[in-house]
């Protein structure tokens, strides 16, 4: 019995030891810089995707889309729209009015349709967070939420991170009034074939188009 008594003490703190370290989270920060770090890497990549807007919890906007990036530039379509970005110039192409809008690549609207943009200087813009790991469409994935350090657009973004390839999954964008853009990755092509001229506005290749520069 006094041998029990003795080790009694070790028993519990080594109880103690392992439960703390069942329970406590992972360090967001490494999870977020492996998972730049993957994208970074990348000569380009495309993403099928789908958005679902919600106000108040309640569906009000949903379509589908496609986009490539290549570094800072992407190329994105989604139902009668084309909006593309090379690092000088940000075009917006409607084709049910056959016009296009020119604006300096700093007054990008659309970003929230390339939620990747992100990764880029993370740690600078945001503060980030683990919140739990889940299933997700047949993945184990890891979710952060992401605060904004600076003024934006978006007071929370929540990311599904694939814990075995560092590819994100889903961004939930949350904004003051209640909305929220949740961004479903459907299927995801790395080292997409892209050439600079994909990015970069042609009016040759649109008959007829009405220009709108607003730089």
């Amino acid at each position: 019995m006094k041998w029990f008594i003795k080790t009694l003490p070790i028993f519990f703190v080594f109880i103690s030891g392992a439960l703390f370290a069942q329970t406590t989270p992972p360090a967001a920060a490494p999870i977020m810089e492996k998972t730049a770090q993957k994208y970074n890497a990348l000569s380009a990549f495309s993403l099928d995707f789908k958005m679902n807007v919600e106000a108040d919890g309640i569906k009000i906007y949903s379509f589908e889309g496609v986009l490539l990036v290549k570094k800072e530039k992407y190329y994105l379509t989604f139902e009668e729209q084309v909006v593309a970005n090379d690092g000088k110039m940000m075009w917006n192409y409607d084709k049910s009015s056959n016009e296009v809008s020119l604006f300096e690549a700093e007054d990008d609207e659309f970003m929230m349709f390339h939620p990747l943009t992100m990764l880029k200087d993370w740690d600078k813009e945001y503060s980030a967070k683990f919140i739990r790991e889940e299933e997700f469409q047949k993945k184990h994935v890891n979710i952060l939420d992401l605060k904004p350090k600076n003024p934006s657009p978006f007071h929370k973004i929540r990311l599904y991170i694939d814990k075995t390839t560092s590819h994100i999954q889903q961004v939930i964008m949350y904004d003051p009034d209640g909305v929220t853009f949740t961004y479903t990755v459907v299927k995801f092509t790395p080292n997409a074939v892209a050439e600079d001229t994909r990015f970069t506005f042609n009016k040759n290749e649109y008959k007829d188009v009405q220009v709108n520069d607003m730089r």
